[in-house]
This record gives C-alpha cells, sequence and structure tokens, in this order.
C-alpha cells in the first residue's frame, strides 16, 4: 500500500462572538493566553463556547492546544499530567482544575463495517493532530466550535455556529459509521436535543433509530451516566419522549418500554401521562437549583414498573424485597447501578406510599415514629413532595411529616459519625 495523502488543511470560519465577562472563566481565559504567549495555538473548546453560543452558563471550560502534555506542564508550574491512555493537562488554582488537551486527530476503526463481526467501536483514540483533525473528530457540530478570547471569535470548520442558529444536533461526518464508533452518542444527541431545545437532524435521527441496539455495546456505567445527566441538565421529560420515538428506550430499558405498550393497549393513557408529569416536574425541581440523588432519579424512572411489580409479587405471596429485585435486578446489571443505589430505590419505592394518608397498615402505632428515623428518610421526602408538587396534591401532608422529621431530631438532623474500627494487627506467628 502507498502512503496515506494528507487533505490539505481548511481555514475555519471566523465568527465575532462576545463572551459577558460575567461568564468568562478568567482562570480558563488566563490559561488560553499564557500558551498563546509560548507559541502554541489554543482556544476554548466543546461544551462551554456551546453552552455560551446558546446564552447558558457552563459548568466548565475546557482547553485545547497545539502544545503537547509536557509542553504544557513546562509552561505552568502548577500542573499535573493525568491518564494513561491519552495524557491530559490538569492545571491547578486555588478553587478549581482547568483541563488542557492536545489536540487529537480521528482514528479509523479497525474493520470496514463487511468484514468479520462489523464491529466500528473505536478502543484506542490516542493520536494527536492538528485543530482541523481536532474538530472534525469531535462527535456533534455544536460540540466542535473553538474559542479565541484574544480575537474575541469563534472558530467553525464544521457549520456548528449555523447549527446553533437553527437548534440542530447535527453528527459531524457519517451518523451510520460514527453513532457506531461509540453508541453513547445515541444517548449524548438525545441528552442535547432536550435540554437545548433543539431538533435531531434527519440523517443522525435515522441512525439512532438504525443502529439503538448497539448502545447495549457500550460499558453500562456510560448508559447510566448519560441517564442521569438528562436529570441533572433538568431536561429528562424531553428526553424520555425522544427515547420512546426513537425506540431507544425499549433498548435499555425493555421493561418500562413494555410496560407503556401495555398501559396504552388497555386503555389506561393517563397513567402514562402521569408519568411523564412527574418528569416535568423533576425538571422544574432541578431548574429550580435542587438536585436529585441517582436513586432518587432512578426511582422516578423506573417506579411505575416497579410498583407494579411489587403489586404482582403481593398476589404472588412474595416478600416485597423479591418481588422488586425480580424486576430490579436485571435493570441493574444492563445499566451498571451499584449495590447501594439498587436498595436505595427499594427503600423508596416501597416507603414512599406510606407517606400517603391511610396506606400504612392499621395497627403499627409505631411505623410513623420509626420511619421517620430510617436514614434514607429525608430522601424520601424529597421525593414524596416531588410527586406532591407534581400532582398539587397532598402538598399538606408534606409539612406534617416534615414536622414529625424534626420532632424526632430537635437538634437537626443525625450525622453519621460511624468510622470504620482500626484495623487490628495480626501478631507475627512465634516459630516453635
Amino acid at each position: 500500500m502507498g502512503e496515506e495523502t494528507r487533505q490539505p488543511a481548511i481555514e475555519p470560519e471566523i465568527i465575532p462572538f462576545t463572551i459577558p465577562p460575567e461568564r468568562m472563566d478568567p482562570e480558563a481565559a488566563k490559561v488560553v493566553r499564557r500558551l498563546a504567549e509560548h507559541g502554541y495555538e489554543a482556544y476554548l473548546v466543546g461544551g462551554c463556547v456551546r453552552d455560551l453560543l446558546f446564552g447558558l452558563r457552563p459548568k466548565d471550560f475546557d482547553v485545547v492546544t497545539s502544545a503537547r502534555p509536557n509542553e504544557v506542564r513546562k509552561v505552568f508550574r502548577n500542573c499535573r499530567i493525568i491518564g494513561r491512555r491519552f495524557r491530559l493537562a490538569h492545571v491547578y488554582f486555588r478553587d478549581k482544575i482547568i483541563e488542557v488537551a492536545t489536540f487529537r486527530a480521528a482514528v479509523p476503526p479497525p474493520a470496514p463495517p463487511d468484514a468479520g463481526n462489523g464491529e466500528l467501536i473505536i478502543r484506542d483514540d490516542n493520536v494527536f493532530g492538528t485543530a482541523e483533525e481536532d474538530a472534525r473528530r469531535r462527535d456533534f457540530t455544536i460540540n466542535a466550535l473553538f474559542y479565541d478570547p484574544a480575537r474575541e471569535a469563534i472558530l467553525d470548520y464544521v457549520g456548528g455556529v449555523a447549527d446553533a442558529r437553527k437548534k440542530v444536533v447535527r453528527m459531524i461526518g457519517d451518523p451510520n459509521v460514527r453513532l457506531r464508533e461509540d453508541p453513547i452518542r445515541m444517548l449524548r444527541a438525545i441528552r442535547l436535543a432536550a435540554r437545548l431545545g433543539c431538533e435531531i437532524d434527519a440523517a443522525t435521527w435515522h441512525g439512532i433509530r438504525t443502529w439503538r441496539e448497539e448502545i447495549l455495546e457500550a460499558a453500562a456505567p456510560r448508559i447510566l451516566e448519560d441517564l442521569l445527566r438528562m436529570f441533572r441538565g433538568g431536561a429528562i421529560a424531553p428526553a424520555f419522549d425522544l427515547m420512546l420515538d426513537s425506540s431507544v428506550l425499549a433498548t435499555i430499558l425493555p421493561e418500562l418500554a413494555d410496560w407503556l405498550d401495555r398501559a396504552r393497549a388497555r386503555g389506561r393513557g393517563r397513567e402514562v401521562e402521569a408519568m411523564r408529569v412527574v418528569l416535568r416536574a423533576a425538571d422544574a425541581w432541578t431548574q429550580s437549583g435542587r438536585e436529585l440523588t441517582s436513586a432518587q432519579a432512578l426511582s422516578l424512572l423506573l417506579s411505575p414498573v416497579l410498583r407494579a411489580a411489587l403489586s404482582a409479587g403481593r398476589q404472588e405471596g412474595l416478600s416485597e424485597t423479591a418481588a422488586i429485585d425480580r424486576v430490579l435486578d436485571p435493570i441493574a446489571q444492563r445499566i451498571a447501578i451499584s449495590r447501594k443505589d439498587r436498595e436505595k430505590i427499594r427503600q423508596l419505592v416501597v416507603n414512599v406510599e406510606k407517606l400517603v394518608p391511610g396506606r400504612r397498615k392499621k395497627g403499627r402505632k409505631r411505623s410513623s415514629g420509626a420511619l421517620v428515623r430510617r436514614s434514607y428518610f429525608p430522601e424520601l421526602l424529597e421525593l414524596f413532595e416531588l410527586m406532591c408538587r407534581a400532582t398539587g396534591d397532598l402538598l399538606p401532608e408534606v409539612e406534617k411529616w416534615r414536622q414529625r422529621y424534626r420532632e424526632a431530631f430537635p437538634d437537626g438532623p443525625p450525622r453519621d459519625d460511624k468510622k470504620k474500627p482500626p484495623r487490628r494487627r495480626r501478631r507475627p506467628r512465634q516459630r516453635p
């Protein structure tokens, strides 16, 4: 085979764009400026540029540069190199870390689609490149924008600014290849479209529907993390509808998709709409500045399925734990729910109905007092409050339970001061 010919460099489109000083991270701007002063290309990149373009306040500011990690460390004394597969530079400031990456080039898939098993997943992406190559290897056009603070301009190699103005999430390259290289991009497209109020372009949407089954080829913890990010971004309700319409929900949570299908078939559309109402309430909760724990988020999402399992288990004479675990265990394995969160989900789903008047079993005078002393009760009460706010019912009950909790702990919530006992040293065995 002959040598691979390198394509001529393409100049980016330069779009003037001024970031308000109150939204700019001064430390990130300082890192870019210092690298430029030492003769390197350096820009703000990715999510921070995208969010600023959409009028949002970024959580993190990342930097990309032509400098190699060791060169970055020579510029900044407050720098550490991390990573084994692909090294990154972390520049440390008093209260934050600015991540600095070197431009990377796209890596071709290990085999063409018709060779071997057809796997296109990229498992090694560790090649340095140019600014243009770095932009084109990224996933979506709106994520591939560079910002130069000195010029107050966006450098756009892929038409991302135009897509942002049209509110379109578009895959860079052929979606049939790029989505299979990293199937998590399907969830990321849905999350971005839901959070930013965008549409997914037709080719990307068709690729998601075509290759949705390959999401399960991704690492299970990454699937869970993207689901939780939908909650944290305050956009789980629109993301839920996109997952449902694309059949992605049927791939990662077939139990929930089956429940929705059965509810519709039996004319119980109100139950489906009630779930949407609760998810919209979760978005409002997050957008108001309150956070859901991972157990609370998953309890909301899986609640219809787990309540149905609980009801069926009672009819069969199963314990509450056995009934829920029968459904929860395969879900937990598929999306890597931790054992701790699995236990918390079970506690939340089983006990949330006990906060509704008349739902606690008679003859248990100590039941309410014992419940408020459970370590998970604060999470349970928050979940109950969110569900009450969704329906507009039983809000006085929330305050009643909050008062019971204050009475149980007049000096404030109990502190978890339990410490592991010190390890006992083994005495050396005495030889005879």
